[in-house]
C-alpha cells in the first residue's frame, strides 16, 4: 500500500533523509565566507527563497506535470539550467538529485523512469517533481515543501557555521517561508517550462562560484 501524501511529504522534508543533504548549506556558508553579517542572515534567507529556491520550486512543479503526463524532462532541465546561471550551484542541486534519485530507485522505483534522457546526475527539483508525480503529492504541497527543505538545510548549517539558539533558526526558517506564502498558488499553476521564472541572485551567485574553489570550507554548496 502507498503511504498517504502527507506522509510522504514529511519524509522529503525530513532533514535525516539519505540524500546528502547535510552536506548542503543552501548557500549560507558562501555567504558568511563572503562577508555577509551574521545578523543579515534573515535577509538573506528571505532575498534566497525569492530567487534560486523559487525557480526551483517552479521547476519541481513542471517536472511533476511532465512525469503525469509521460513527458521527457530535457527541455525543463534546460529551462532550470538556464535559470541557475551559477555552475556551482548547478552541480550543488545535481549532487542532491544524484542522492534523492538514488533513494528514489530504493523506494519508488517507477518515479525514476523519467530520467533516461537527462543522465545519472539530474537537479534535485526535477526528481522531487517525479517523486511528487508518483506519490500524490500536489503542486501546492510539492512548492511549500521545496521552499521549507531549502530553508531548513541552510539554518542547520548555520548553527554548525556560527553557533546559536535553534529556537532562533526555527524562526528564520518560519519567517522565511511565510514571506513566500503569497507567491505558493502562482506557482503551483505553472505547466509549462517557459513559464519558470527566471529571478537571479548575482552577489550569491559570486558567492557559491568562489566557494566552489576554496579548500577552507565545511558544506559542499
Amino acid at each position: 500500500m502507498q503511504p498517504a501524501a502527507q506522509t510522504i511529504s514529511l519524509l522529503l522534508a525530513d532533514a535525516r533523509l539519505p540524500s546528502g543533504g547535510h552536506a548542503q548549506s543552501s548557500g549560507v556558508e558562501p555567504a558568511l565566507l563572503g562577508g555577509l553579517p551574521v545578523d543579515q542572515i534573515g535577509l538573506f534567507l528571505a532575498a534566497r527563497a525569492r530567487t534560486t529556491t523559487m525557480v526551483d520550486a517552479a521547476t519541481a512543479v513542471v517536472a511533476r506535470h511532465a512525469a503525469l503526463d509521460c513527458r521527457p524532462m530535457t527541455r525543463i532541465e534546460r529551462a532550470w539550467s538556464a535559470r541557475t546561471p551559477s555552475g556551482a550551484i548547478r552541480d550543488a542541486s545535481r549532487d542532491l538529485g544524484r542522492g534523492l534519485l538514488r533513494l528514489a530507485a530504493a523506494v519508488w522505483p517507477e518515479a525514476t523512469s523519467s530520467f533516461g534522457e537527462t543522465g545519472a546526475s539530474p537537479p534535485r527539483p526535477l526528481v522531487l517533481g517525479a517523486i511528487a508525480a508518483h506519490t500524490g503529492l500536489d503542486a501546492e504541497t510539492l512548492v511549500r515543501l521545496t521552499i521549507y527543505d531549502d530553508m531548513a538545510c541552510a539554518v542547520a548549517a548555520l548553527l554548525k557555521l556560527e553557533p546559536g539558539d535553534p529556537a532562533g533558526g526555527v524562526r528564520r526558517v518560519l519567517e522565511a517561508c511565510a514571506s513566500m506564502e503569497p507567491h505558493v498558488s502562482r506557482l503551483a499553476a505553472i505547466t509549462e517550462h517557459a513559464h519558470i521564472p527566471a529571478a537571479g541572485a548575482p552577489q550569491a551567485e559570486a558567492w557559491s562560484q568562489d566557494h566552489a574553489v576554496t579548500t577552507r570550507r565545511l558544506f559542499r554548496a
